[in-house]
């Protein structure tokens, strides 16, 4: 596999090294351009213990603070680790504060095995009830397929804002306008239970190969028929440029958005699970928390709700956990 393309912001400083121990959460400070609240908030010990607590916090008020802010995080570093494209939102978001932040993408997208096979799916003679669609990747591919299909209009259920937001467009200039459906939260299994659909109802899941099948199984429970395709993977990035990789080894805080890129990070980093150097650990949601927890990492922080939101808070965090 061919070396990732890098994008590198200047990363200043030496990391000071975080402890395998665990800390308590009990409260996230949050910046004034982006106002957000949490009921909680978990993070893995290194010694495998779960610990949440509950947040009163309220999104903190507009002041002239934020030039102290950009004081505050000046020098401090953190590692974007997502596919290429997908690091933008949070890279604005933190250099805003004053955060150096170094894109170092863990995770390359391929077309998976049925992408191919999409089109013609979607123009299935007897419909679909719905058409889920549960990642922004998921959506960009779909809307591959969706265009060589002749754009369908179809009735689709989504995860995420992300998501959404890919598929918003075609929304508002009248392309899509069938019924569609978001879960009160952004994951598998809220969807699972929300989404409305009976014995008669017949579903299409294009996915990653990777994705569990938590969507489908519980659709099927329900009673839906439920074609799952598998229209694209992500696979691990082997190599990366050493200069880069130093700098990141050298960072204050690495994010991961999915158990994948937590294996990749292992692999190229070579830390040892139980050393004392690593740096700290932002995660985008527990299911890449668990990730890390399942090969010990120490410091690993992530939101109860999966999202950038939340992401960013918990790296501010992190960044507070590492000094």
């Amino acid at each position: 596999m061919s070396s990732a393309s890098l994008h590198a912001a200047v990363c200043a400083g030496v990391r000071p090294k975080v402890a395998s121990k665990s800390f308590c959460v009990t409260s996230v400070g949050h910046g004034a351009s982006s106002p957000v609240s949490w009921s909680s908030i978990g993070l893995f010990s290194s010694s495998g213990r779960f610990l949440r607590g509950p947040l009163s916090m309220k999104a903190a008020p507009a002041t002239a603070a934020a030039s102290k802010e950009t004081e505050q995080y000046a020098g401090r570093c953190v590692v974007l680790t997502r596919e290429e494209g997908k690091n933008g939102d949070m890279c604005s978001r933190l250099t805003a504060r004053g955060i150096d932040c170094l894109e170092m993408p863990l995770i390359e997208t391929v077309n998976g095995a049925d992408r191919d096979a999409l089109p013609a799916a979607l123009n299935d003679p007897e419909g679909w009830t719905w058409v889920c669609i549960t990642s922004p990747e998921a959506a960009k591919v779909f809307l591959e397929g969706w265009t060589e299909a002749g754009r369908p209009d179809l009735p689709i259920a989504t995860v995420g804002a992300g998501t959404a937001r890919i598929l918003a467009e075609h929304y508002a200039s009248g392309a899509l306008a069938a019924p569609t459906f978001t879960p009160s939260k952004a994951n598998a299994d809220t969807m699972v239970v929300e989404l409305p659909v009976d014995e008669s109802s017949r579903v299409l899941y294009p996915s990653s190969a990777k994705a569990a099948s938590t969507l489908q199984d519980g659709l099927a429970a329900r009673g839906a028929t439920v074609t799952r395709l598998h229209t694209y993977s992500t696979e691990n990035v082997t190599a990366v440029d050493p200069a880069v990789l130093a700098r990141a080894l050298a960072a204050d805080v690495v994010t991961f958005g999915s158990p994948s890129a937590v294996k990749a990070w292992m692999a190229l980093s070579g830390l040892d699970p139980a050393a004392s150097d690593h740096p700290a650990y932002a995660c985008i949601g527990g299911t890449s928390a668990k990730a890390c927890d399942k090969i010990g990492l120490p410091g690993v922080l992530f939101p109860e709700d999966p999202g950038v939101d939340g992401w960013e808070g918990v790296v501010l965090k992190a960044l507070e956990a590492a000094r």
